[in-house]
This record gives C-alpha cells, sequence and structure tokens, in this order.
C-alpha cells in the first residue's frame, strides 16, 4: 500500500501542473481513483494526512470514492477535512457522500 500510496502523491503533483483542458486529467482521475478505492482505511488516513493543496486536486475524486465507500467513517473524514481546510468547498462532495449511501 505503501508503493499505491507514493504513486499518489506522484499523480497528485503531476495533476497540479497541467492545464485545466489536458485530456490527460481523465487519466489521472482514473489511476487516483484505481489507487485509492482498494482499501477505505488507507484512503482515508492519505486524505487525512494530505496537505490542502494536494487536498484540492483530490476533491475532483471524492464522488467517485464515495460511490465506492458508501460509509459513514468517509463522510466522518470529509467533514473533519471540511473544518481542517475551511477554504475548500467540500459540501458538494460531503452531500454526495451522504447521497450515496441513503440510495
Amino acid at each position: 500500500m505503501v508503493d499505491s500510496l507514493r504513486k499518489v502523491n506522484s499523480l497528485v503533483q503531476k495533476r497540479g501542473n497541467l492545464h485545466p483542458d489536458d485530456p490527460a486529467i481523465q487519466l489521472m482521475w482514473h489511476d487516483l481513483v484505481n489507487l485509492l478505492k482498494s482499501n477505505e482505511e488507507s484512503a482515508i488516513a492519505f486524505l487525512e494526512q494530505s496537505k490542502e493543496t494536494e487536498l484540492y486536486w483530490l476533491c475532483e475524486i471524492l464522488e467517485d470514492l464515495s460511490a465506492k465507500f458508501q460509509s459513514q467513517a468517509f463522510i466522518h473524514c470529509l467533514l473533519e477535512l471540511q473544518k481542517k481546510y475551511p477554504d475548500l468547498d467540500m459540501e458538494q462532495d460531503i452531500e454526495y457522500a451522504i447521497q450515496s449511501i441513503e440510495e
């Protein structure tokens, strides 16, 4: 899992350097989701230790992770991250995570 988290870090750094219209973004999203979705506990731990700038880019994939995990633990993680980084607008991500459990 440590190797996967290194790959996630690397992808997040690369993502920050891409132009917003770069088609490579879709591939990165796919890779990031695949790396994080395999273990919810590890994904939550990774998100909790992420810096605000990293989390800014990771917010792009939170909806996909919410759909996969569908858990209170993931919602709690997102709520805590919103408190920790109030400048990040995560309300929609949190709402989607809640809805994914209700469906």
